[in-house]
């Protein structure tokens, strides 16, 4: 049934009954993150898959890019989350002028990874069973 706004025949209990049945294509979402001690932010979604992907290509360079983010951006979001873990999550090695740089995620960081797609996973199979 699809209501129109001139359609004045139809009664309180019939307009309640179409919102209730719209309302089914609603799912539940949630955002989920990691916090120190302090409560500040220090892994979320978009840090994982940017771990995700310099551990795929060795390279914050080209993982920022395959993203669509600026190298700078990158390397901020990954310097933030060190300095609030007090612990390297990824370790650079600094190219020259020809390049030759390479990155690579530390165990901690590949464990964050796990740790927190594992989270996600189970709460979103949570959220599936939800009414």
């Amino acid at each position: 049934m699809k209501l129109k706004k001139n359609d004045a025949k139809l009664n309180s209990f019939e307009r309640f009954k179409y919102h209730v049945n719209t309302m089914c294509a609603l799912r539940y979402e949630i955002k989920l993150w990691m916090v120190n001690e302090k409560g500040e932010s220090v892994f979320g979604d978009g840090l994982s898959e940017l771990l995700e992907e310099i551990d795929k290509c060795h390279s914050m360079l080209k993982a920022a890019e395959n993203l669509d983010m600026s190298y700078r951006y990158a390397l901020h979001r990954v310097t933030l989350a060190e300095s609030r873990l007090g612990q390297l999550l990824v370790i650079r090695v600094r190219g020259g002028a020809k390049g030759g740089g390479s990155s690579e995620v530390t165990d901690l960081g590949k464990d964050l990874v796990r740790r927190y797609r594992s989270a996600q996973a189970e709460l979103n199979g949570k959220l599936n069973e939800m009414p």
